[in-house]
């Protein structure tokens, strides 16, 4: 595909609002629905959407793995990810959530040095730390705690789940010399709609308005879309181009939590929010700048749950 800087950051900016969408859905019908339904309302919506678009040209070809148990457990991991991400937004904001997740290039990063091998400079392992530092901010564990231990819970689950991303983008870098990426896609949303459908008969609540209906139908949908546009911004452009405007996902995060639910974050998530954001955007630019250095791309496949 032919190179277009214009066209990849438009892509990604899209999948962060396409993403921002399904969890502001995810947040709404967690209010009123098992938060497991609705896990698996998103991979069932994400498998129906990987199958349209990559079924006709692949067919079987895209159930056979080459290390099969590597592509179960990644998808797993991802499972975890979105029941921990998930619950986390029924406690916290969107905003806080989001800016709580933001810690994953960080600790892609972290991770890249044992289980990839790779080198990680003085100054990133600094920006790593003062990422972390703003990520406290945020959550700010043992201030003010009266009235606050929902944030605090809900912040742990968020946090769970960026560490779970992590393993699963370091696992799906160590997998893409193996399988290939319509395989990869596929594994990631049948392994969570096969194993989610064994449990929803039991815990099945019946939605009882045309809203969450709907709010169930395209939530996976959604997902799916989003993942599809960032694959296809890194068609376009290259990942150090737009892997910084995931960041545009907390614009979208603020408006949508405040429009859906009257929630704005107080001075302590902007200014964490903001102190996480500057360590990831830095470590970006190292990542450009260095080009000795290979820096694991957390967002070739997938960002969030």
């Amino acid at each position: 595909m032919k190179t277009d800087q214009l066209k990849g950051i438009s892509c990604m900016i899209g999948a962060m609002f396409l993403i921002s969408i399904q969890e502001a859905f995810a947040k709404y019908l967690g209010e009123t629905l098992p938060v497991a339904q609705v896990v698996w309302a998103r991979y069932l919506g994400h498998l129906a959407l990987m199958t349209v678009l990559l079924w006709p040209r692949h067919g079987t070809a895209l159930l056979k793995a080459n290390r099969l148990s590597m592509q179960i457990g990644r998808s797993l991991i991802l499972l975890i990810d979105t029941i921990l991400f998930f619950f986390g937004l029924t406690m916290i904001g969107l905003a806080e959530a989001t800016a709580i997740f933001f810690t994953v290039p960080l600790l892609v990063l972290l991770l890249s040095i044992p289980l990839l091998g790779e080198r990680v400079s003085t100054h990133s392992i600094i920006a790593i730390i003062i990422g972390f530092m703003g990520t406290l901010v945020i959550v700010r564990p043992g201030i003010d705690s009266i009235g606050t231990s929902s944030l605090g819970i809900g912040a742990l689950f968020i946090f769970g789940a960026a560490c779970c991303t992590a393993i699963y983008n370091v696992s799906t870098r160590k997998l893409s010399d193996s399988d290939s990426l319509p395989v990869t896609l596929f594994y990631t949303a049948m392994v969570g709609a096969v194993v989610t459908s064994f449990y929803v008969p039991f815990i099945w609540q019946t939605p009882s308005n045309i809203e969450q209906w709907t709010a169930l139908t395209v939530i996976g949908l959604f997902g799916g879309l989003a993942h599809s546009l960032i694959i296809i911004a890194h068609q376009y452009a290259a990942a150090t181009t737009v892997a910084p405007f995931m960041y545009s996902q907390i614009f979208w995060a603020l408006a949508l939590g405040w429009l859906m639910f009257g929630d704005l974050p107080d001075v302590y998530a902007f200014i964490g929010g903001a102190i996480v954001i500057a360590s990831g955007l830095y470590l970006f630019q190292r990542g450009r700048k260095e080009a000795h250095q290979t820096y694991p791309d957390p967002y070739e496949e997938q960002l969030t749950p």
